[in-house]
C-alpha cells in the first residue's frame, strides 16, 4: 500500500506544503459556489497525502474497558485485531496548510476493482472522544462489506496540527478527506458516503451543506443546533482542561459577543437549513437524549419532507444519546441504507 501510495504523493508534489496558501475559505456564507465542484473549490493541495504509515488494533478484546465493551461486540473487535494487517493506514493529509491525521481502512481485494467509501465522522471534541482503536474497528465494518472506509481525526488533536473549531473550519478536514478519496485509482468518486454520530452528525451536516459530493448519508444522535447545546453543556463555550483540553469556542473566535457569537452559533447550526440539503439521508435519534435534544433531529427530518428530500428515521422511544441497547438495529439500518444507494447494489 505504501508503494501504491507513494508514486501518487510524489506525484503531486508534497515539498513545502505546509508554506502553502491557506483554504478558499468557502461556507454556507456563500452558496452560489456551490455551483462548483468540491476539487475546484478546495486549495490544490487539500487532501494530497503527506505520509502514509501501517497501523492496526493493537488491544486484545481483554483489556478492552467497560465503555468500549458496551459499544462493540467482541467477535468484531478480534476480527479487527486478527484481520486488518495491510488493510489500515494512518493517512496524513493536507487540509487548510495543516496537517490532518486520518484512518484509513481497505476490503481484503481491491486490484482492479473500484470501490465505494464510506467517511466516517468521529463524536467528540480534540483528544477527547478519539481511541484509534475504535475507530479501526469501526471502519473495518464498512471494509468487510466491500467498501473503503475512513475516519478525519479533525484538526486538534494528537494526530493532527490546528485547533478543533467544532463545526467551524475543521469541517474542510472532513472536505478534503473527501477529495482524498475521490484521487484513489481504486474508489468509485461517485459512490461515496457519509455517517457521523454526535458531533460527526454535526460535521455531516455541514459537510453536505458546504457541497461535499455525497451519494446518501446517515446521521445518529446528531447535533443541528449548537446554540441550543451550549446552553447545556457551558464546556461547549468554557472549553475543558483533560486529554490535553480544548480552550472553548469562547477563547477560539476572541470576540465572543454581539453578532460575532450569534454568527459562529449560527454557523454551527444547520438545523433551520436542512431545507437546502439535497442528499437522501437517515436519520437515527433516541427521545430521551439529554444531550442532544431529539426536536432538533425532529426539526432536521420536518425541512427535509418539505423540501423534498429523500429522507428516512427512526427514533427510539426509550433511546438516550449514546443509543447502546439499539445499537445493533441502528448499526444494521445504517449499512442497509449505505446498501440500498450504492449502484453496486443493483448488480447484486
Amino acid at each position: 500500500m505504501l508503494r501504491r501510495l507513494g508514486g501518487w504523493v510524489a506525484a503531486l508534489g508534497l515539498a513545502g506544503i505546509s508554506s502553502c496558501a491557506s483554504g478558499s475559505g468557502f461556507d454556507v456564507e456563500a452558496p452560489e459556489k456551490n455551483t462548483l465542484h468540491l476539487q475546484e473549490r478546495l486549495a490544490a493541495q487539500d487532501g494530497a497525502i503527506v505520509s502514509v504509515v501501517g497501523v492496526s488494533v493493537t488491544e486484545p478484546w481483554e483489556n478492552v474497558p467497560p465503555r468500549t465493551r458496551d459499544r462493540f461486540d467482541e467477535a468484531d473487535w478480534s476480527a479487527a485485531k486478527e484481520g486488518l494487517s495491510g488493510r489500515a493506514d494512518l493517512v496524513t493529509y493536507s487540509s487548510d496548510s495543516l496537517r490532518i491525521g486520518s484512518f484509513l481502512v481497505r476490503p481484503k481485494s481491491i486490484e482492479g476493482r473500484r470501490l465505494g467509501a464510506v467517511i466516517v465522522n468521529r463524536d467528540g471534541i480534540a483528544n477527547r472522544g478519539l481511541d484509534e482503536n475504535e475507530l479501526l474497528v469501526e471502519l473495518s465494518r464498512y471494509a468487510e462489506r466491500g467498501y473503503v472506509a475512513a475516519a478525519t481525526t479533525y484538526r486538534g488533536n494528537r494526530l493532527s496540527q490546528g485547533v478543533d473549531e467544532f463545526g467551524g473550519d475543521d469541517v474542510r478536514d472532513v472536505l478534503a478527506l473527501t477529495a482524498l478519496l475521490q484521487r484513489l485509482d481504486y474508489v468509485d468518486p461517485s459512490r461515496i458516503f457519509m455517517v457521523g454520530f454526535g458531533r460527526g452528525g454535526l460535521m455531516t451536516y455541514r459537510a453536505l451543506e458546504m457541497g461535499a459530493p455525497i451519494r446518501a448519508a446517515a446521521v445518529i444522535s446528531g447535533a443541528a443546533d449548537i446554540e441550543e447545546i451550549s446552553a447545556i453543556d457551558q464546556e461547549i463555550e468554557g472549553g475543558f482542561e483533560e486529554g490535553g483540553g480544548w480552550p472553548g469556542l469562547r477563547e477560539i473566535h476572541g470576540d465572543w459577543t454581539g453578532p460575532d457569537k450569534e454568527s459562529q452559533l449560527n454557523r454551527r447550526s444547520p438545523r433551520e437549513r436542512a431545507d437546502k440539503l439535497k442528499v437522501p439521508l437517515l436519520i437515527v435519534h433516541g427521545r430521551l437524549d439529554e444531550q442532544v435534544p431529539v426536536t432538533q433531529a425532529l426539526d432536521v427530518i420536518r425541512h427535509l419532507r418539505d423540501a423534498g428530500t429523500p429522507v428516512e428515521s427512526m427514533v427510539y422511544g426509550y433511546g438516550d444519546h449514546a443509543l447502546l441497547d439499539q445499537r445493533k438495529d441502528w448499526q444494521s439500518r445504517v449499512m442497509d441504507w449505505i446498501d440500498r444507494h450504492d449502484t453496486r447494489a443493483m448488480f447484486k
